[in-house]
């Protein structure tokens, strides 16, 4: 786990901003914990997937 957020750290970077986001807004009462819990796979797989999700490879 540790290797995968360090190597890709686009990823996990972008899915530890979301986390702060969706925590705040949570506090804020701006969003509910329904949507909190719907939200938080996401912000998961973006810790887990790797960073070749926002490269683009151009077809042949």
């Amino acid at each position: 786990m540790k290797t995968r957020i360090f190597t890709h750290w686009q990823t996990s970077l972008l899915g530890i901003l979301l986390l702060i986001v969706a925590i705040t807004l949570l506090f804020l009462k701006i969003i509910t914990l329904g949507e909190f819990t719907a939200f938080f796979p996401t912000i998961l797989g973006l810790l887990y997937v790797r960073d070749t999700v926002f490269k683009i490879t151009p077809r042949r």
